[in-house]
């Protein structure tokens, strides 16, 4: 029984001792590997620093100027026409397309004969009607006629003074004089050739030295013009011609504003008296396309930043000590490519403050940046 058993044992420790001596080599290269593994090195990320632009914030008074376009047109344009019929016996040195005239100059004759003969029979007719009637006024005071017949006497002088002054007047107009300086425009009339008595358009007169610039502001615009403190009427603007290569510079002084509101835009008209030398004819003439530089609204005591430094209309980064951090803005207007704000909180950004002025898609809190 004793050796059963003994044998049993030994049958045993044959068959399992492959399996320990597998057991016991893993844990002895388990041990090794622990013993001669060397420790992990920690690795140290170091913090990325964004290159960014900036400005400084200056706290100024801005009045932003509006750049606009316009036309110039003529405060006084005038129809030439012939008042009485008749054939162009003469026409004036000037009375031509784009001649500048001067006010009172002679520009057209039309033939007076039968209007010279016309006054001297009206006249005639008239001092019969004068004498009838002072001859009936001292028969009037001697008793001798009626106070009816002395009044149908004067009733008849009197029309025929109006009919002498209508006959006097037609052969004036057979002259046409230029009504004020200016240039001569759209000539129809010529040597020769008969007008009727219709009123006839024979030309224009366009006074070139009181210019205009018409040009329109929208409602937005209008609306800041009104909140301003200064008035609309008298802002100095600049008007600038482009002639080729040439600029040709003008100042006007906004006259007036239109009487009212387009109902396309809900914009107003704007007129502006263009200054000009008194004693010389300017090269610029109505019809002209122009471009104006006009003062806006005046806002006091804000920071003038590029539009790239605000993020999504409401706030911008401010620099501090390396890092960067968010303030909320308030946009009170635009100037080209400017914008003018203030914080929401009035100490938030100071003077001297640097705003970053470029679009960082990583932009955010605490992050570090460098202006270049």
């Amino acid at each position: 029984m004793i050796n059963e058993a003994k044998k049993y044992i030994l049958d045993k420790l044959r068959t399992t001792r492959p399996m320990m001596i597998l057991i016991g080599s893993t844990f002895l290269f388990i041990f090794i590997l622990n013993v001669t593994e060397d420790e992990p090195e920690l690795l140290v990320l170091e913090e990325k620093v964004w290159p960014v632009s900036a400005v400084r914030a200056i706290y100024q008074d801005v009045q932003p100027t509006l750049n606009l376009y316009g036309e110039v047109t003529s405060s006084r344009r005038s129809d030439l026409r012939a008042f009485v019929g008749g054939q162009v016996v003469e026409v004036g040195d000037n009375f031509k397309e784009g001649a500048i005239v001067e006010g009172g100059e002679l520009l057209l004759v039309i033939d007076d004969f039968e209007y010279a003969n016309a006054v001297v029979e009206e006249k005639a007719k008239f001092e019969i009607m004068k004498r009838d009637y002072e001859r009936a006024q001292e028969l009037f005071s001697q008793g001798s006629i009626s106070e009816q017949f002395r009044d149908n006497a004067l009733l008849e002088k009197t029309k025929q003074e109006l009919v002498l002054s209508e006959a006097q007047k037609d052969l004036r107009d057979t002259r046409l004089y230029a009504p004020y300086d200016g240039v001569i425009n759209d000539v129809l009339a010529s040597l020769g050739k008969q007008v009727s008595t219709f009123n006839d358009k024979i030309g224009e007169i366009i006074d070139v030295k009181n210019l205009e610039v018409k040009f329109s502001i929208s409602k937005a615009q209008y609306g800041r013009l009104l909140e301003d403190k200064n008035s609309i009427i008298g802002r100095t603007i600049d008007v600038r011609w482009s002639v080729g290569q040439k600029d040709l510079l003008f100042s006007a002084d906004i006259s007036r504003i239109g009487a009212e509101i387009k109902s396309n835009t809900g914009g107003v008209n704007v007129y502006a008296s263009i200054d000009l030398p008194d004693d010389t004819i300017t090269p610029l003439r109505p019809g002209a396309f122009v471009r104006l530089g006009m003062p806006g609204k005046s806002f006091d005591s804000v920071i003038v930043i590029p539009d790239s430094a605000l993020y999504e209309d409401s706030y911008v980064f401010v620099i501090e000590e390396d890092r960067l951090t968010k303030q909320m803005v308030k946009i009170h207007g635009y100037d080209k490519t400017n914008v003018l704000i203030t914080p929401i909180e009035a100490s938030s950004i100071s003077n001297d403050d640097m705003i970053i002025t470029n679009q960082l898609r990583e932009a955010g809190e605490g992050v570090k940046v460098e202006v270049i």
